[in-house]
């Protein structure tokens, strides 16, 4: 990982996205860019701009490798944009928990990036507690088509040296055998060589709560997700479920979207 991003509007709630991209690009020697984004028609850019440049010497990114980016545009279009404009590796932002009152700038943005960003998004909740990212949470339906993306996830596991809970929940309108899932998900994990990892089934009405329920039950620090924006063959982790466990969850959500396919006229298995 080398190139981290965080968009800023200066409140409390992005600081805490700052924090968690200071652990990993000291982990890593990634730099960190942070993007402060105006979409009022009478933005000051110098002031912005000036906020920027405390934001870059404050005492958390000493040591780190920083650069800021200015835009006025329309948030979630600035985000998608600078991180193809820099190569990002990962996007690191802020999102208040369920039982927040207010949303703040970054936090009401939040569920349209995941839902459009081709890069992983990180999703920080307004907690407290010191972030870690060591005992991590990946839900999947560990078939053919999540093989594509999750190196992605892998590589920011491996900077916080993690425990891999890999975790598929089964649901009535989705039955799976026992021996069947196990089978599945050990040829998933010896695929990609994990070492430190775990294997679990869970049973729930509903995907998104079995993923939510799990989690805290082992105490993760994250849960990492796989969506993608089509009905199909992989009936699991739609963007919506993505995005439900995103705003639901107190706990962070890292999310990494599948490409996209390219259209058939052939009809496989129709919902």
């Amino acid at each position: 990982m080398e190139k981290i991003l965080v968009p800023t509007d200066f409140s409390e709630l992005a600081f805490r996205a700052c924090e968690v991209a200071v652990q990993y690009a000291k982990r890593t020697n990634a730099w960190v860019y942070l993007l402060h984004v105006d979409s009022k028609k009478n933005a000051d850019p110098t002031a912005a701009n000036q906020k920027l440049d405390e934001l870059k010497m404050h005492e958390a990114f000493s040591d780190i490798n920083v650069s800021t980016i200015y835009k006025q545009s329309k948030l979630e279009g600035s985000i998608i944009s600078s991180a193809k404009e820099h190569d990002i590796d990962l996007i690191i932002m802020g999102s208040h928990g369920k039982d927040a009152k207010e949303a703040g700038l970054v936090g009401s943005n939040t569920a349209r990036v995941v839902r459009l960003s081709e890069f992983p998004v990180l999703v920080v909740k307004s907690k407290e507690e010191e972030y870690q990212g060591k005992n991590i949470v990946f839900a999947s339906s560990f078939y053919g088509e999540v093989d594509q993306v999750f190196p992605k996830i892998q590589r920011i596991a491996e900077a916080c040296d993690g425990h891999m809970n890999l975790l598929k929940v089964i649901t009535p309108r989705n039955f799976e055998t026992t021996k069947q899932t196990q089978e599945l998900m050990s040829e998933f994990a010896n695929q990609h060589r994990l070492k430190n990892y775990s294997v679990h089934i869970y049973n729930h009405e509903t995907k998104e709560q079995g993923i939510m329920e799990f989690a805290h039950e082992v105490n993760a620090d994250l849960i990492a997700l796989v969506t993608h924006g089509r009905k199909g063959l992989s009936q699991f982790l739609l963007s919506s479920i993505a995005e439900q466990v995103a705003d639901r969850s107190n706990i962070p959500v890292l999310s990494v979207k599948l490409p996209p396919v390219k259209p058939t006229d052939a009809i496989l298995f129709p919902d």
